[in-house]
């Protein structure tokens, strides 16, 4: 059964309960108008103008209180089911996430592996590759391998910052941080073009082990996106107390209604089973996370004509955040 008819059943579900409470509400007034009919008409007969004074009041009293409990009940009921919806479609957001992050994990795994067995195979079986051969296939199993070493990293991570991870904030010359990163990021350099412009003095006081990751998830998730021709920018803007680090790739953008969704925890845009980019759905979750512990926010916005910018805003200074 898919979510969309789940959520259906659960709307009817909803509106049968909601008119069947104004049904019975509507019954038991009618009721209580009958009831003092008969009991006028009786008094009428007999004569006795005290007691019908006495059951008029009565009539109002009840009247108001069919009414005002009618109209509690149904805020009750309406508050009470809304909110066990929400549960509901949450839990499913939740399962269907971790249906897909398995899926994913799954081939995220399975494809390296494979890759790597079959480069070994190759080398074991063929000795008759020349040495540029050599050189590719073996290329080629070295970065299946860091492709799963930042498979088990962001695993590794998620859980880290979700628990225990502490972060350790130490003044760093910024340019040199982000230069020695991007410089030692695990890929192929000579088909990418990784520029960054940034103040040589700025100096900030960040946890460099969280930011690391921070930064090479900025760029796997821009590499992922992006032709192999394209160029991605990394821009540091000096705002005094704080300061702005944009990342910036010419891919094809992200639509507005996935902007508030693409830093969920598992969360990728697309079908899992259709889609042909790698990734776990941890990248931006990991970034988000670690951004909100350096009391910072990460921004999502359109770079025109194509393509995303990611902007991170944190405080040059962590203490100036404590105090």
């Amino acid at each position: 059964m898919n979510v969309s008819r789940i959520r259906l059943i659960s709307y009817i579900i909803m509106a049968y309960m909601l008119l069947a409470l104004m049904w019975w509400t509507y019954l038991l007034y009618n009721k209580n108008e009958d009831v003092y009919k008969y009991q006028i008409e009786y008094i009428q007969a007999v004569g006795g103008n005290q007691d019908q004074a006495e059951i008029t009041a009565k009539y109002s009293r009840q009247r108001y209180m069919i009414i005002g409990e009618g109209i509690v009940l149904a805020l009750s009921l309406i508050t009470g089911l809304w909110l066990i919806n929400r549960a509901a479609h949450r839990e499913i957001a939740v399962a269907e996430m971790k249906n897909n992050f398995l899926v994913s994990v799954t081939h995220e795994l399975k494809s390296p592996l494979a890759s790597i067995k079959l480069v070994l195979e190759t080398l074991l079986h063929k000795s008759k590759l020349t040495s540029d051969q050599r050189k590719k296939v073996s290329q080629n199993a070295l970065n299946d391998t860091h492709r799963l070493e930042s498979m088990v990293n962001k695993l590794l991570l998620t859980a880290k910052i979700e628990q225990d991870y502490l972060y350790n904030f130490e003044p760093v010359q910024l340019k040199y941080f982000l230069s020695y990163i991007i410089h030692n990021y695990p890929i192929n350099q000579e088909i990418r073009n990784i520029s960054l412009d940034c103040p040589p003095e700025l100096s900030v006081e960040i946890d460099q082990e969280s930011m690391k990751s921070v930064v090479y998830n900025l760029i796997e998730n821009a590499l992922k996106y992006s032709k192999k021709d394209d160029s991605i920018r990394f821009v540091v803007e000096d705002e005094g107390k704080k300061f702005s680090l944009s990342c910036i790739d010419n891919g094809p953008g992200i639509s507005p209604q996935e902007k508030a969704k693409v830093t969920n925890k598992f969360y990728r845009i697309g079908n899992e089973e259709f889609r042909k980019t790698e990734g776990s759905g941890l990248g931006l979750f990991i970034v988000n996370t670690i951004i909100h512990a350096h009391s910072g926010k990460l921004k999502i916005k359109d770079n025109h004509p194509s393509g995303a910018i990611f902007t991170i805003t944190l405080p040059q200074q962590q203490n100036l955040v404590s105090a």
